[in-house]
């Protein structure tokens, strides 16, 4: 059978569109499903875009954060991009404690939205990119199981800016709440006192809220013991949070450093129960024996 131009034309468009429907598929392997997402319909030359690695993990498994705690890897991903392209690091939701005694470990579960910056450059000049990735996780209930998948996601190009998809709005905008927020207006500092370490966070001039309970997730996989209590209290106009150092004997840090999850959000208005912590330690000296030595 021969077909015309225009019909021929119009096959390739059908070909095209199957062919970015394809791409773009979740790939299910056991209680996850993989996939790539776009924030934006189209790709402009030289105008970042948000793509998210999504991973719909199966209750009750869970994946894990970029410190998993006392075991466990979290997801990391190799992209695979045109040249002229770049992309920057995966920026991951605050996690939840997940206790498997004598164990603690630091998850995620549900739907999962992994996200990152991809810059084109500013001379391309096909009609398409395509945006590869190998993914790798680690998931667990009651054992563990590795995994993989090639993603690929296929997007035209097109005029700056590129719009948004209008789909996937909501789900991007929830995936940031859940992203770790800049302090705004709190302020933080650490000290070692009787063998723990005293995290204060200082609310901002005006703060007439109250955050009940909060809890500490380190960056740093060596710093505190994950599996012991975090005890939170308010302290004045301030709140304190006790935590255990993983080696008492370990030289001081220079940082307290990791991020903050409260019961609601930290300032009214804000969707964000995660705060980004950067604390510099500083030595408390000890209480001598003759009061008269003694600070008031």
């Amino acid at each position: 059978m021969r077909y015309g131009a225009p019909m021929r034309a119009l096959l390739t468009s059908w070909i095209l569109a199957l062919a970015t429907l394809a791409a773009a598929a979740p790939i299910r392997i056991g209680p996850v499903a993989a996939e790539l997402v776009a924030e934006t319909k189209s790709v402009a030359p030289d105008q970042p875009f948000t793509v998210a690695l999504r991973l719909t993990l199966d209750a009750p498994w869970h994946a894990y954060w970029t410190n998993p705690g006392d075991s466990g890897l979290a997801p990391s991903i190799e992209w695979k991009l045109p040249d002229g392209f770049s992309a920057g690091e995966l920026q991951f939701p605050y996690p939840r404690a997940i206790a498997t005694p004598p164990f603690m470990t630091y998850g995620l579960e549900g739907d999962v939205w992994l996200l990152a910056t991809i810059a084109p450059p500013s001379d391309w000049n096909e009609t398409s990119v395509v945006l590869a990735a190998a993914v790798d996780w680690l998931i667990c209930d009651e054992y563990c199981v590795p995994g993989s998948a090639d993603l690929e996601l296929t997007l035209p190009v097109g005029a700056a800016p590129a719009e948004p998809d209008p789909t996937q709005v909501a789900a991007f905008a929830a995936a940031r709440a859940r992203l770790p927020a800049e302090p705004d207006g709190w302020t933080y500092r650490a000290q070692r006192e009787n063998g723990r370490y005293v995290l204060t966070a200082v609310p901002p001039a005006g703060f007439a809220g109250d955050m009940p309970a909060a809890e500490f997730f380190p960056f740093a996989e060596n710093l505190i013991r994950h599996n012991a209590p975090q005890a939170w209290r308010r302290d004045g106009a301030a709140y304190r949070l006790e935590l255990v150092p993983a080696d008492s004997a370990a030289p001081l840090p220079e940082h307290l450093s990791g991020v903050l999850v409260g019961t609601e959000p930290w300032r009214a208005g804000s969707p964000h129960r995660a705060l980004r912590v950067v604390a510099p330690f500083a030595e408390v000296p000890p209480r001598s024996a003759n009061p008269e030595r003694n600070p008031p």
